[in-house]
């Protein structure tokens, strides 16, 4: 009896080392990795890849996506949309090219200035085309949108006389609106004019309308 308990307990002191050496493995195991609370920190107190404007980790990919838009820059193959639009009748139209060579390398604030600055100071041809504003609608390191508002609305001047009641009367360009009662009376003037001013005689300057009154005051 006594030679079988001694043999026992030789088996049972074995099993408990076994499993006292596993259990030490396991925890050195454990502790040569960090777990994900721990990698977690790691990305946000390490390189700082992740971090967001505030410099802290972006928790949503979207606001990844706009920490990236942010640090976005133009190249020679960003394209550049012109969506313009003119105010007289509010047609539009679309132009898409090459981004210019002055906008290349800039990130979106950089671009909205410099886009503002072209605003004040429009080339002589953006001009002729009745150009008078633009700012940036869309950007990106892959295309760029830029709107541009045009006013096409002809400026038009110069005035009518008319004969009005027997009396020769000025009217604006509309031929509504009196510009001024000249106090001249149509019977001065001679048949071929009177004709022309039941029709309406347009001038083209006010300087025009004077010496025209002129010549038949005297």
């Amino acid at each position: 009896m006594e030679k079988r308990y001694k043999i026992g307990l030789f088996f049972v002191l074995i099993l408990i080392s076994v499993l006292v050496a596993v259990l030490m493995w396991k925890r050195h195991t454990m502790d040569g990795f960090p777990n994900e609370g721990a990698r977690a920190e790691q990305d946000q107190d390490g390189t700082g890849e992740l971090s967001g404007v505030d410099g802290q980790a972006p928790k949503t990919a979207e606001e990844i996506y706009n920490v990236q838009k942010m640090n976005a820059l133009t190249t020679a193959d960003t394209v550049c949309i012109y969506e313009n639009i003119d105010k007289k009748d509010g047609s539009m139209s679309v132009e898409v090219g090459k981004l210019p060579a002055k906008y290349v390398g800039l990130n979106r604030t950089e671009l909205e200035e410099l886009l503002a600055e072209d605003s004040l100071a429009p080339t002589l041809a953006e001009k002729q085309k009745g150009f008078k504003s633009q700012h940036l609608e869309l950007f990106s390191a892959e295309k760029i949108k830029v709107l541009r508002i045009y006013d096409t609305t002809k400026d038009t001047t110069g005035f009518y006389i008319m004969e009005v009641d027997g009396e020769v009367c000025v009217y604006e360009h509309d031929r509504t609106t009196l510009y001024f009662k000249t106090g001249l009376r149509t019977e001065q003037l001679p048949a071929d004019v009177r004709y022309e001013l039941r029709k309406g005689k347009f001038m083209d300057s006010e300087l025009q309308v004077y010496h025209f009154i002129e010549s038949y005051s005297s």
